[in-house]
């Protein structure tokens, strides 16, 4: 059993082949959570929809005293919900348009599948009798991958950046999500169009927070999430932003990784939960990957680690070496990471 402050690890990988000419032949993954308590979860589907060519993997972090509940039921039911609405699609626009049609629209079909399913998968959570979601929830960052086709869909502040190669040989870093905080302009202005207020704490300077109209209540650091019902009817939503990327031979891999600032509201300040909710942690909830690195140097980490199926595990611990530096006294909560690389290495 672990201690209090123990490291949970988890790391696994596959090899995939994509397709009989070899192209992109070469496809791992591997992640790796470290923390306290494991309110990150991953999930990787080799294969997705029978399709030989196509994977999907995601990362989904929670927060709150049933973020890691909720997390998994998000894992559980995002992959069926999405693969059920992008296969009616498919075959309605084969039906209608033939197959030559679905070539120009696979993003569209897959765009519109993802929307779907992010308002079904919130909603089974809202119907569910099983665990509250109402002071809980979780982000969600997913790919799926078919062919040479990358789409990203983001719901909170996790985020995505590839690695590519630049002109001149170099890696570089492209960030392909946003990260989806309280203070971005259209999100304020849809919170406040709601009655939702956005401010920071006195002592968080610069860490904006989503709050009900006449409390102290729930201080959510994210504008997107699955579950936390409090805010649903103040702005918060778990719309996923959908945008895609075309995988050249320039590009290597992509890095899916947890952001945030401490949750501190739904564990160690029990005035800003709401009625109903209880929580018995006193420590603060971490996900520090992007808080201590930038893009460019989880790039440069993850290209120089020699051993792929050690470049996640890599990856997280200088984030929390980096943490410990800039956080002393802090405890280190979770801490997540996923690589996906596009090809084979060099011999």
């Amino acid at each position: 059993m672990h201690s209090k402050f123990a490291p949970i690890i988890s790391i696994f990988s596959f090899l995939l082949d994509f397709d009989k000419k070899k192209r992109f032949q070469y496809c791992r993954f591997f992640s790796i959570s470290y923390g306290s308590v494991c309110l990150c979860v991953f999930f990787s589907i080799q294969g997705y929809g029978c399709q030989d060519d196509t994977i999907f993997c995601g990362v989904f972090d929670g927060h709150g005293q049933w973020g890691h509940y909720v997390a998994k039921a998000v894992r559980e039911s995002l992959p069926q919900q999405l693969l059920c609405r992008w296969q009616e699609a498919v075959a309605l626009t084969s039906l209608i348009d033939g197959e030559k049609r679905l070539g120009d629209c696979q993003f569209d079909l897959l765009r519109q599948s993802y929307l779907a399913a992010a308002a079904a998968v919130d909603e089974e959570l809202r119907r569910s009798r099983r665990l509250d979601a109402v002071n809980s929830g979780c982000t969600a960052l997913s790919i799926v991958k078919q062919g040479d086709l990358m789409v990203v869909a983001n719901v909170g502040d996790s985020r995505a950046v590839l690695a590519t190669t630049s002109d001149d040989g170099d890696v570089t870093a492209v960030q392909l999500t946003v990260d989806f905080k309280p203070d971005l302009p259209q999100e304020k202005a849809r919170i406040i169009q709601c009655e939702g207020r956005v401010h920071c704490l006195d002592d968080e300077p610069g860490v904006h927070r989503v709050w009900v109209p006449h409390r102290d209540a729930p201080g959510l650091a994210m504008s997107r999430a699955f579950g936390d019902y409090c805010v649903k009817d103040y702005g918060v939503i778990s719309a996923p932003e959908v945008t895609q990327r075309r995988i050249t031979a320039r590009d290597q891999f992509v890095i899916l990784a947890t952001d945030g600032v401490s949750d501190r509201f739904l564990h160690s300040h029990k005035v800003f939960l709401l009625p109903a909710q209880q929580t018995d942690h006193s420590w603060q909830h971490l996900g520090q990957v992007w808080d201590v690195l930038s893009n460019e140097e989880a790039v440069r980490i993850v290209a120089a680690t020699p051993d792929r199926e050690k470049a996640a595990k890599r990856l997280v611990e200088c984030a929390v070496r980096g943490w410990r530096r800039k956080r002393r006294g802090v405890a280190v909560d979770d801490c997540s990471a996923v690589c996906l690389f596009f090809h084979s290495p060099a011999p």
